[in-house]
């Protein structure tokens, strides 16, 4: 006689399965946001690196806004190679050109989504809030920059005295305050 197993054996073994999966799902969710946003506070520290560059090069200001040239923060700098260099170079998503201080590690993207915005301008008063979606990306890391007052600079390609990196990450926004 074959014996095969019985409808209640079955079912335990499903609904086993299914305790199993409610368990393990969710998690795995938070560990995929958090490894993101591992990788966004990345982008944020690659932004600081350039953006501490710029300021050696510039004379100790810092940019108005991402595409602001090393000369036209600092006029004593002339433009040729060094003076012609700004952070991002009116790009958003690498890969940056040549003279962007931006230099794009292969995991520098947005890892949300790689087709979002990876660095965009966010020229508000302090503190800044980077905009979560749907107004904004998640994981993109936003520059904002302040004259000696704290008031933004008014005027594009203008020197700047502090910046603030933020981001939006997973579900709140990470902010990186620096000098």
């Amino acid at each position: 006689m074959h014996r095969g197993f019985t409808l209640i054996e079955l079912m335990v073994v499903v609904v086993v399965i299914a305790i199993l999966a409610a368990i393990a799902i969710p998690n795995y969710v938070g560990l995929r946001n958090r490894a993101y946003e591992a990788s966004v506070k990345a982008n944020m520290h690659s932004a600081h690196a350039a953006t501490e560059e710029f300021n050696t090069l510039a004379g100790g200001v810092y940019p108005g806004d991402l595409d602001t040239r090393v000369w036209e923060a600092n006029p004593d700098v002339p433009p040729g190679p060094v003076g012609n260099l700004s952070l991002a170079g009116g790009v958003r998503v690498p890969p940056f050109p040549p003279d962007a201080l931006l230099k794009p590690h292969p995991g520098f993207k947005n890892p949300f989504n790689i087709a979002f915005t990876v660095i965009e301008n966010l020229l508000v008063a302090a503190p800044p809030v980077p905009p979560g979606p749907p107004a904004g990306p998640q994981g993109c890391v936003y520059y904002s920059s302040y004259q000696a007052d704290g008031t933004t600079p008014g005027v594009p390609s203008s020197p700047a005295f502090s910046y603030i990196l933020t981001a939006y990450g997973a579900k709140a926004p990470m902010i990186l305050v620096l000098p």
